[in-house]
């Protein structure tokens, strides 16, 4: 998986915590992988984020002035920091505390009392994602257009997430989505507006799929594929109706759309409610929900439901 990551060592993790002794515990545990800074508050971090660009950050959750959550949500708003993959420390084992974590946008967390090795394993697979991340960003994976994933990258991950999810036998969820009527769109308002159209549409896309690990592509025109790991077929339908409302609320105005506005169809496909076990199949899959869901009006999605036996 990361073939292409030599090396780690010379990533910068930035430690977060208002007590300093886990400050210093956290620090030695790193200092034979990678290379550590620590601050106490989270608002002088943020701030120094923008000078030394750490490649990932350890932040425990309730800090005194700006709390754990507040930073993360802080940091994911700011385009020029979204990137860098925070993991908490946190002392809760609350479900709902840990969803919170999920939702401000945090990569993982791990509770106290700190595990030495835990912390080490965890910490190396999020920097070797980081920098894996990095190199294929600054290669030929990213659409000019859109600035999303490219259907090369999208062909090398959906092989790789489908392997993981037999492996690790969970669900693996993908989406094909289409914009109706883009043609029209283009042919009545010129392409400089379908660029902007197209450019809308796959940002919005992009802020519906908040977990780190979801993955959003070009899958090549108008066409945009979304892959959820350990995504069951229910939680992917309630993605798939967020985002077709959320298109819609865009109303960017579609004078040759029956919906006046644009609007996508999507289909899906779930290999946990599928007989899906290679990319070709769960593709196939979702093109023919993708074809029903335009058969039946557009402006919604249909899911691929065959039981597996």
């Amino acid at each position: 998986m990361f073939e292409i990551v030599h090396s780690i060592e010379s990533c910068t993790v930035l430690v977060v915590d208002d007590s300093k002794l886990v400050r210093k515990l956290v620090s030695r545990i790193l200092k034979p992988v990678c290379r550590t800074v620590s601050f106490e508050s989270a608002e002088t971090a943020l701030k120094v984020c923008h000078k030394i660009k750490p490649d990932l950050i350890v932040m425990d959750i309730n800090l005194e002035g700006m709390s754990g959550l507040e930073a993360c949500k802080a940091l994911k708003s700011q385009p020029e920091l979204a990137d860098i993959p925070l993991l908490f420390i946190t002392s809760s084992q609350e479900p709902k505390v840990q969803e919170k974590c999920w939702d401000a946008g945090a990569v993982d967390f791990i509770e106290k009392p700190l595990v030495a090795s835990t912390l080490v394993k965890r910490i190396t697979t999020h920097l070797k994602y980081k920098v894996q991340a990095d190199i294929l960003t600054n290669q030929s994976f990213v659409d000019g257009l859109t600035e999303l994933y490219n259907r090369r990258f999208f062909d090398i991950e959906i092989d790789r997430l489908l392997k993981d999810s037999v492996r690790r036998r969970v669900p693996l969820t993908l989406l094909l989505i289409d914009i109706d009527f883009f043609k029209k769109f283009n042919d009545s308002l010129g392409h400089l507006e379908g660029d902007q159209a197209l450019k809308s549409v796959t940002r919005q896309v992009s802020e519906c799929a908040r977990r780190p690990v979801d993955l959003v592509c070009r899958y090549g025109g108008e066409e945009i594929a979304v892959l959820l790991p350990d995504t069951s077929i229910h939680s992917a339908q309630q993605f798939a109706s967020e985002v077709v409302q959320s298109i819609a609320d865009l109303a960017i105005v579609h004078p040759c759309s029956p919906h006046k506005v644009v609007t996508v169809s999507v289909g899906l496909s779930c290999t946990g409610s599928t007989k899906a076990t290679t990319p070709a199949e769960l593709i196939e899959q979702a093109d023919s929900a993708l074809y029903n869901a335009k058969e039946c009006g557009r402006n919604q999605y249909q899911a691929c439901m065959a039981v597996s036996s």
